[in-house]
């Protein structure tokens, strides 16, 4: 059975599948909990969402250190889903913001580092086989998780339906534990150990790197000031029924799997960044549409855009930034995540500040300013690694006189 999980990386799609449905049931839903289930205040969204994901980077980035200092990725993986369980059952429960936030900054941080210990593992497996393309590896790991986002908001929004939040919370839980038996029975065990001497520096990180991470947490950023405030905007401002906003989520979802397994084919032929500008295009357009929509239809037909947009940017972001450092592989990865958790705190909080002062609506607005800074940072990105190779070039030209 472990044989025939492992030919071409089944085992590690499945794992990311079921990875990605312990946050595709709890994610969505957790602006309307926090706002109508404790009935607080929107600006209390922000503060959930900053302390949480502040905590979460440092724990994911300790536990990366860990793997790479030889800890199991699969062991650190176990103990993120475990602290997962917990905040679930414990929002399960929850009858006061301060509950949820404590269980959150205990539990739920430590639960996000699943996803970057799921990589790291799958990443240990690839580097090990010998016809395994990392771009199409690292696409199918994030279109397993868009898959996990089809049927997860949907049905977390319809468990939730009538103030029932604890049912999505239980059934988010059942799918952790059954990750957790998953990985314990069919997920090889591998130690990174790294082979540096303990007096090495570290690589000095070139700058056009932090600018394309900067595109990559902008990127991030808009698309969570959107999803955040889709449940509020489209229930309470536009009067849709409590379960649109899952439909909206599972059609994306289901659009930009086909998307982001494509493009890893066109990563191949293209460049990649042109590609992500391309995206953001997309994103662009996307944001102003939903600005001005007032239908059902309207939405779901704007979908297509979403789709296009966050299938090429999760199909190919982790692999651009590995391209820029291919020999800190573990960094980058460590980096990708961080970003993409950065984003998420920043949009999240601009969202109930936002709502707090405006509406729900306004938040789209944030989304189109965040789409164009990235457009932004790509076209710096290129300027300085001309300037970067241009450097490089002189100091061999230097080093050869």
């Amino acid at each position: 059975m472990k044989t025939l999980l492992k030919q071409h990386g089944v085992i590690f799609i499945l794992l990311s599948m079921l990875t990605g449905l312990m946050g595709a049931f709890v994610n969505p839903l957790m602006s309307l909990f926090i706002v109508e289930g404790l009935n607080s205040p929107p600006i209390y969204l922000g503060v959930y969402m900053v302390a949480v994901t502040l905590t979460g980077i440092v724990i994911s980035q300790w536990l990366g250190g860990l793997a790479d200092k030889g800890t199991s990725a699969r062991s650190l993986f176990m103990v993120a889903v475990s602290g997962m369980v917990c905040a679930l059952i414990t929002f399960a429960n929850a009858t006061a913001f301060w509950q949820v936030m404590l269980a959150g900054v205990l539990f739920l941080s430590m639960g996000n580092a699943a996803i970057p210990q799921m990589m790291t593992v799958a990443r240990q497996w690839a580097a090990r086989q010998d016809n395994i393309d990392i771009t199409s590896f690292n696409s199918r790991l994030r279109a397993a998780i868009s898959f996990a986002w089809v049927g997860g908001p949907p049905l977390g929004y319809l468990l939730a339906s009538g103030g029932q939040f604890s049912l999505s919370f239980y059934f988010a839980a059942g799918c952790a534990l059954l990750a957790l038996i998953f990985a314990f029975l069919f997920i090889p065990d591998y130690n990174n150990k790294k082979r540096t001497g303990l007096g090495e520096q570290a690589p000095v990180t070139p700058s056009s790197f932090w600018c394309l991470g900067l595109a990559i947490m902008l990127g991030s950023t808009g698309n969570i000031m959107y999803s955040s405030a889709l449940p509020l905007y489209s229930i309470n401002e536009l009067g849709f029924a409590q379960h649109t906003p899952g439909i909206f989520m599972g059609v994306v979802a289901f659009l930009e799997i086909p998307i982001m397994l494509y493009s890893a084919k066109l990563a191949r032929t293209h460049n990649k960044i042109t590609l992500l500008a391309g995206a953001f295009c997309c994103a662009i357009v996307f944001y102003v549409g939903v600005f001005f929509a007032f239908e059902v239809w309207h939405l779901i037909a704007l979908q297509l855009l979403n789709g296009v947009f966050y299938g090429i940017f999760a199909g190919i972001g982790l692999t651009v930034l590995q391209d820029q450092l291919p020999d800190r592989i573990g960094f980058t990865s460590a980096f990708y995540t961080n970003a993409i958790k950065l984003g998420v705190m920043c949009g999240a909080g601009a969202t109930g500040i936002i709502a707090q002062f405006y509406s729900f609506r306004f938040a789209t607005l944030g989304s189109i300013t965040t789409a164009l800074f990235a457009m932004l940072c790509l076209a710096l990105f290129r300027l300085l690694k001309q300037k970067e190779a241009q450097t490089e070039k002189r100091f061999v030209e230097h080093s050869v006189i």
